[in-house]
């Protein structure tokens, strides 16, 4: 067929072929795990799973204070670029009390790519004084905070040193659909059909009788 373009797509079933190099049958569908991210990250926002999977609802992910220099991150789950991540058990870490003054920390999850490393995993990063440390989000890299936490040379972490992130899109965000419908415009082309047909539509009762015209009122 002429004029055809071949377009970069998948799934599609595999089958055994020869491979005129090495001599031998091989599938000729193998897909990396990369095309599979990349899929998801079209419809799926990054961030933290809110909702009803596991119950884990709006605390997925939620740090707060456990006494002393601890914070303890609640259960949760999430999706960076497409790649899923979930934390099956509350997760405590004890972070490093500064020499003098104030540090802020970031509570992070990173996805690494990288072929030494290949996963996603839950860290501190320190910051400097006041300043975060700032997230990187690379080719291989790619972090998202989940909170912020001012650590005192003077004091233990209490709840008000803790500014939850989860929300906040460009740090972290909710994962959400990134597909979006446009409700006032879906109802506009519906209520246009409905003009269109309504002249033949009719009202029948159980025993199959017509009983009236549909009237469709138009919402003000």
């Amino acid at each position: 067929m002429s004029n055809v373009i071949t377009l970069k797509s998948f799934p599609f079933d595999s089958m055994e072929i020869l491979n005129s190099e090495s001599g031998q049958m091989e599938p000729d569908r193998l897909y990396e795990a990369e095309i599979f991210r990349k899929y998801f990250a079209k419809f799926l926002s990054n961030g933290v799973y809110f909702g009803n999977y596991k119950n884990y609802g709006e605390n997925s992910m939620k740090v707060t204070a456990d006494g002393g220099l601890n914070i303890r991150v609640a259960k949760g789950a999430g999706l960076i670029e497409g790649a899923d991540y979930e934390n099956e058990d509350e997760s405590v870490f004890t972070l490093e009390r500064p020499a003098s003054g104030t540090r802020v920390d970031r509570v992070i999850v990173k996805l690494d790519k990288t072929l030494a490393t290949r996963e996603t995993q839950l860290y501190i990063k320190q910051g400097n004084a006041s300043t975060p440390a700032d997230l990187q989000r690379d080719d291989n890299i790619y972090e998202i905070c989940l909170a912020e936490v001012t650590v005192k040379s003077t004091s233990n972490i209490e709840t008000a040193d803790i500014v939850d992130k989860r929300t906040n899109s460009t740090l972290c965000g909710i994962v959400n659909s990134l597909i979006s419908v446009d409700g006032e415009e879906l109802y506009k082309r519906f209520q246009e059909y409905i003009e269109s047909i309504k002249s033949n539509l009719v009202l029948k009762n159980q025993d199959n009788t017509i009983t009236g015209k549909l009237t469709v009122k138009r919402r003000s």
